[in-house]
């Protein structure tokens, strides 16, 4: 039996190493580095070549750092397929050392929660802790347009939406919709409090155009260069957009860290210029705010 551990950059090969400095080898589990070029289906590829190789009947669980974070997300596929397969989050030196120790999974998950409950801050010390908004809201209700591939995932939810204050994400793709798996992992990574929508491009661009959401702080989320150019021509107004993260595939090049474009989606990114709108790329928030076309001299 072994477990495949998941997290954003060295994260659970650091976890395998410190729980082994206290237990000693640690065989059985089984580490997966995710780095921010890689696509969701990149990781999909890792955990699947790991089954491959070391057997899907025996791996127990895959557990990942963050819930709702791409390693998690992507997870989600493998374990509907996998029924034998637990899915869980909250991977840490504390939780490998009570499972390579003997506990069971649930036992430890169990046990590492009590250890750290005290740490955690009350729902309503938070909201009295959350500042006003910065900035009025348009009528449409849009502080943020960002093109992200992998759409929900943990930068957009630990990090973008508690910066931008948003109160709705409304994520917009007609393939989304035709997927229950991935419909499901997008509701599993929303923020707590935060509502969520998921739409058809058009259905999007009708309801924000009709003001729907006016009033409220709308983190507005796609995956694809065209579904942007589409929502525009739609009559939808934003003064600008973001493009955060595009994953390395094949026929891509890359334009800057996180960002990787064939040259067919330059062009179209380049047309969304001349439509009057602002394209800048910004993977995190604490990033400079730059030009998209600053890259590309």
């Amino acid at each position: 039996m072994y477990y495949i551990i998941a997290g954003h950059g060295t994260y659970a090969e650091g976890c395998k190493s410190s729980c082994e400095m206290i237990t000693g080898e640690a065989p059985s589990f089984v580490p997966v580095t995710f780095t921010e070029d890689m696509t969701k289906e990149a990781v999909e590829q890792k955990y699947e070549e790991i089954l491959a190789e070391k057997g899907a009947d025996d791996c127990a669980a895959i557990i990942a750092d963050l819930p709702g974070g791409t390693p998690y997300n992507a997870a989600m596929r493998i374990t509907a397929e996998h029924k034998n397969i637990q899915l869980t989050a909250g991977l840490c030196q504390q939780l490998l050392v009570l499972i390579n120790s003997g506990e069971s999974l649930a036992d430890a998950m169990a046990q590492t929660g009590e250890i750290f409950g005290n740490a955690s801050v009350k729902k309503d010390e938070k909201k009295a802790q959350a500042k006003a908004p910065a900035e009025p809201v348009e009528k449409n209700g849009i502080v943020n347009f960002r093109l992200d591939e992998r759409l929900i995932h943990g930068q957009v939810a630990t990090y973008w939406t508690r910066t931008l204050q948003a109160d709705r994400i409304i994520v917009a793709d007609d393939d989304v919709l035709k997927d229950a798996i991935g419909v499901e992992a997008l509701k599993a990574a929303v923020p707590s409090g935060v509502h969520l929508s998921i739409l058809s491009v058009d259905n999007a661009a009708k309801r924000l155009n009709e003001g729907r959401y006016s009033g409220q702080r709308v983190f507005l989320i796609v995956n694809k260069p065209k579904t942007i150019s589409r929502m525009i021509d739609a009559g939808l107004k934003v003064k600008e957009v973001n493009i955060g993260n595009m994953g390395e595939k094949e026929g891509r090049k890359q334009i800057k860290k996180s960002v990787y474009c064939t040259p067919e989606e330059i062009a179209e990114i380049e047309s969304i210029e001349k439509k009057g709108v602002q394209v800048y790329a910004q993977m995190v928030p604490n990033d400079e705010k730059k030009t998209f076309k600053s890259y590309l001299n």
